[in-house]
């Protein structure tokens, strides 16, 4: 990408083949590395996994670091809650996730950062792990409170949170949707951030074969159109769009609520939660006496060990389900 003329673009192809094409192969599939995402225990595996020392958990699995630098003041605690892979979600499901993560960052900053001034940076946002895993995930950074006290914070946020979205109005949920729907669709100002949206299609298709590997550019449509709701002015965005209305703000909320309770809530039977958590030296004694506890994992090997009972997500593509 950026300014080249003819003769320039034919010099780089001829540099690209006589310093790769031509002295070396492509790797086969079984070469090409595969990305994987690991399922996090529910609590009932949790308890079968590490005993019942962890029932009373609310996040039964925690990592634990101390910050490398020893001048390090800040103290950082992060919830990861999953809810599926990209393809059991599908573009209804990634969505839904999307518009959550749009209502949660405002909530989430304004009480944990506004009004408890627990640290400097909070966030609420959706994430994708290597592999196709979706997900939640909300972070709080402190020079003042300890990592374990952040993480009942962001718990309790999360209670307050779904009290918000059970008081929103039908209403207010389609015009949350149309933010998420007009980020979607705005049109790219520059020309590395095009090329880099179309590379980041291509890129998540070199390992899925030739049966999947149709790079999805249509991504931000599909996922627009799975959010376009009775009442929701698309039109001046996209008129295409704005016909192919599927569902009322109502089902929207009742979509909404229903992937919260069945992955996020703190009682959901399909909750599946990770907690990080990263000590100040100040706080290293806090780290050293959960060295060895049930459900903490404070070093590589029990990483390793506990991957020994965990599945993974399916890593096809959410835009091969059918909808």
């Amino acid at each position: 990408m950026g300014n080249i003329n003819e003769e320039g673009a034919h010099d780089v192809v001829k540099l690209i083949e006589n310093n790769f094409l031509h002295q070396a192969r492509p790797l086969s599939h079984e070469e090409i590395p595969q990305l994987r995402s690991m399922k996090m225990p529910t609590k009932a595996e949790a308890v079968q996994i590490f005993g019942p020392e962890v029932a009373g958990a609310k996040v039964p699995l925690v990592q634990e670091e101390v910050a490398f630098s020893e001048s390090e003041e800040n103290h950082a605690a992060e919830i990861t809650l999953q809810c599926g892979a990209e393809y059991q979600m599908g573009y209804e499901g990634v969505a839904i996730l999307e518009l959550i993560g749009q209502i949660a960052y405002n909530s989430a900053y304004n009480q944990l950062r506004t009004l408890e001034q627990l640290g400097y940076i909070v966030s609420a946002h959706t994430r994708k792990t290597s592999g196709s895993a979706m997900g939640l995930s909300v972070l709080v950074q402190s020079s003042t409170t300890k990592p374990v006290d952040l993480e009942e914070r962001i718990e309790n946020w999360l209670v307050l949170f779904r009290d918000e979205l059970e008081a929103m109005s039908a209403e207010d949920f389609a015009k949350e949707a149309s933010a998420v729907i007009a980020q979607l669709l705005e049109r790219n100002m520059r020309f590395g951030d095009e090329v880099g949206q179309a590379w980041g299609s291509i890129a998540s298709t070199v390992t899925l074969g030739s049966l999947y590997n149709t790079p999805p550019f249509e991504r931000h449509m599909k996922l627009a159109e799975a959010l376009t709701v009775d009442g929701i002015d698309v039109e001046e965005i996209d008129s295409d769009i704005a016909s192919k209305s599927k569902k009322t703000p109502e089902q929207l909320k009742e979509q909404v609520l229903a992937l919260w309770d069945t992955y996020f809530a703190a009682d959901a039977p399909e909750r599946r939660a990770i907690s990080t958590r990263v000590y100040g030296h100040k706080a290293k004694a806090d780290y050293e006496a959960n060295v060895g506890k049930p459900g903490y994992l404070s070093n590589y090997d029990d990483a390793r060990q506990l991957k020994q009972f965990l599945a993974q997500w399916p890593t096809a593509p959410y835009w091969i389900k059918k909808q």
